[in-house]
């Protein structure tokens, strides 16, 4: 189609060109497709893009186009093969020419989808991988659709934390998709809710929180990896590691509100508690100006350009770490993990936390209505800043109230099930699913 042609009149060009250099610019292939990757963004290098659409194909069309393949190129054919990489026992070979060579391998450098084949999985289901790195770490990969969170997932990190209590020093959160994670599973939600089964959907969210406090006080040390969109749910399983190794190019924030709702995996509680334990031991806390920072991060579905500014907004603290080389990222993680555990790694202590309460339930809603007066916000927006103020705040108690977990949890889920089933939060996440944008309504 006319698509295909202007592809491949940019295309084949510039893969000749690539195989006319070899040997003059670079000594192998690996290193000018990692010039194209590392400089330039590309997501494959000019061989790795010729094997991908057929080196025979191509090459064939290329001569009858006119185009003179290089001696490169044909000396591949002429020795009976097809493609300038290959794969054997989860090893990378590069063809130098004559044959084929092992590509080099850089210890920091982890390809998940390689390392599973030659060092195969613990558990497997459709949602996520438990995996062996190595030195006593375990990952455990996400490889669901968008690798959205749904019950298959949250089935392998109970049997993740209780695996690695037993026979590992450390868990690894992470994997090689196009994003970490974009929430959780929005089609389900919509599904059992208009079908009113809030019943189901309850026990859903029941085990979210759940597997949430498990990965929070496991005796061993979890460190999450996320990198590119970290949305909704992807957020949620940050918050309660013991320590995130963030890529440079993270985007975070807890988006939920785009589609009607609020967290409902603990995002709320665990980005309150994480600005608590971020102010500095002489500071004394101020409730309803913590509790009304994170409001308006929900409430305007905040979502960060970078790690730093992940940071800047409390969903990094100062001790968590940030890779620059991505290629890196499970790598450091990995280090980190065994840094916890070698430096006498110790659960944190399950401690009552203090709201905010009338106090700032007020200060919040006063925000809010503000901003729905300006005309800057809907009537259901309102609404839903109404119920996130509420689960944020504490309800109406007396200000500086200790609560448990528990019960900030149990807000969290009967404000999630209520807007769940409002006519108006279902046209958001439908509206979502279809067009992949946010309405306003």
């Amino acid at each position: 189609d006319r698509t295909g042609e202007l592809l491949w009149s940019i295309l084949a060009p510039t893969l000749v060109y690539s195989a006319q250099l070899h040997g003059e610019i670079a000594d192998d292939i690996v290193a000018i497709d990692n010039a194209m990757k590392w400089g330039f963004g590309w997501e494959q290098g000019p061989f790795e893009v010729w094997d991908a659409i057929g080196v025979k194909q191509s090459t064939e069309k290329m001569a009858a186009q006119g185009l003179e393949v290089p001696a490169f190129a044909q000396a591949l054919l002429e020795k009976g093969f097809d493609s300038f990489y290959k794969e054997e026992n989860g090893d990378l070979y590069y063809f130098d020419g004559s044959d084929y060579q092992p590509v080099p391998v850089n210890e920091k450098v982890i390809d998940l989808k390689r390392y599973k084949k030659k060092h195969g999985v613990i558990k497997s289901n459709s949602g996520a991988s438990l995996i062996d790195l190595g030195d006593g770490i375990a990952l455990l990969e996400f490889h669901s659709r968008s690798n959205a969170i749904g019950l298959d997932i949250m089935q392998m990190i109970n049997f993740a934390v209780d695996e690695v209590e037993k026979n590992f020093k450390g868990l690894v959160i992470g994997n090689q998709g196009k994003n970490f994670c974009v929430g959780a599973n929005l089609g389900m939600i919509l599904m059992e809710a208009q079908d009113d089964n809030i019943f189901e959907l309850d026990l859903t969210i029941r085990t979210f929180q759940n597997a949430m406090l498990k990965l929070k006080y496991s005796s061993k040390p979890v460190v999450a990896a996320p990198f590119g969109m970290t949305l909704g749910g992807g957020a949620e399983v940050i918050l309660p590691a013991a320590r995130v190794q963030a890529s440079m190019e993270t985007y975070m924030g807890l988006v939920e509100a785009g589609v009607g709702l609020i967290p409902g995996g603990g995002g709320n509680k665990e980005l309150y508690m994480k600005q608590l334990k971020g102010l500095p031991n002489h500071v004394t806390a101020d409730y309803v100006n913590l509790a009304a920072g994170v409001f308006e991060s929900i409430a305007t579905a905040k979502v960060s350009t970078s790690a730093d500014e992940a940071r800047e907004n409390n969903f990094l603290n100062f001790v968590d770490g940030i890779s620059v080389n991505s290629d890196h990222l499970i790598y450091d993680a990995k280090q980190l993990a065994l840094s916890l555990h070698d430096n006498g790694y110790q659960a944190p202590r399950r401690e009552k936390v203090p709201v905010a309460g009338e106090a700032g339930y007020a200060a919040m809603l006063l925000g809010a209505e503000g901003m729905l007066l300006s005309g800057y916000i809907s009537e259901h927006d309102m609404k839903i800043a109404k119920k996130l103020a509420y689960v944020l705040s504490g309800g109406k108690l007396p200000y500086g109230t200790k609560v448990d977990e528990q019960y900030l949890l149990d807000l969290e889920r009967e404000a999630f099930l209520s807007l769940v089933a409002e006519p108006k939060s279902q046209q958001r996440m439908q509206h979502m699913l279809v067009k992949g944008k946010p309405l306003r309504n």
